[in-house]
């Protein structure tokens, strides 16, 4: 039967507690976003460290090649699942329910994506975010709009000064990916096209698979506070094990050190 060495059982104990210290970061930044608009939450996901992938073990090492050696983060990954549709007063609340992802076009003129639907017009009536990024393609309502209607499809109508009926002056186009989860994220609820996620398909809201588009509405948070408390919960016990499992290693290695 192989033996394992102090000083392997001590590297077990540490790649575990740092392991689960990540995972408590992410569990606690989810929690944190509960009542963050369109947030999605993050899933830490773990796998067994192998001997043959560190490096050459110190002398006195007992352990086979390919003997468990600890555990370390293999992916970080977001969660894309559905938020709940909250109802809102205002009419620039938009909330998507299904695939897509709303475009915003950033100071450097390139785009990013979000399911953070609160927009609102700025002093030149044109649609934006509360950050001041503009809703992609540009939308700019006229200044004299006294009734304006969103539908499900995208489309803008506008009952203009003098008009008896609304007129359609623009359509609001989502994107998705082939791989959402290959998104990176930006920060203020943005995200940006990587290689792993694939390009932007475009389309109109409610079409080609495409979710649809709600008005007076905000997509909340997909994190759900009973799973991430019980998740939090049983990282923080392993992570207290794994920390005692390194304590007492350490001990052991310090007396076997001084009857030397």
């Amino acid at each position: 039967m192989p033996t394992i060495s102090l000083n392997a059982l001590l590297h077990v104990a540490r790649s575990g507690v740092l392991t689960q210290q990540t995972g408590i970061d992410i569990l606690a930044n989810n929690i944190a976003n509960l009542n963050t608009i369109g947030y999605k939450k993050t899933r830490a996901e773990f796998s067994e460290l192998l001997s043959e992938q560190l490096e050459a073990p110190p002398e006195g090492d007992a352990r086979n090649m390919g003997q468990a050696a600890g555990v370390q983060l293999a992916d970080n990954q977001r969660i894309f699942a559905q938020g709940m549709i909250e109802p809102s007063e205002k009419l620039w609340d938009l909330a998507i329910e299904g695939d897509g992802f709303f475009q915003v076009q950033m100071p450097d003129g390139s785009l990013a994506y979000t399911r953070d639907g609160r927009f609102q017009l700025d002093a030149e009536g044109r649609v934006v975010t509360p950050n001041g990024y503009y809703l992609s393609p540009n939308i700019t309502m006229p200044p004299d709009a006294e009734q304006t209607v969103i539908n499900a499809d995208g489309e803008i109508l506008v009952q203009r000064r003098g008009e008896t009926e609304p007129q359609a002056i623009a359509t609001i186009n989502l994107a998705r990916f082939e791989n959402n989860a290959g998104l990176d994220k930006i920060g203020e609820n943005l995200f940006k096209i990587t290689a792993a996620s694939g390009d932007a398909e475009q389309g109109i809201p409610g079409e080609n698979g495409f979710g649809q588009l709600f008005s007076y509405a905000l997509e909340s948070s997909n994190v759900d506070l009973s799973n991430e408390i019980v998740d939090m919960i049983s990282a923080q016990r392993a992570y207290t094990l794994m920390l005692r499992a390194m304590e007492t290693s350490s001990e052991m290695l310090s007396m076997a050190t001084q009857l030397r």
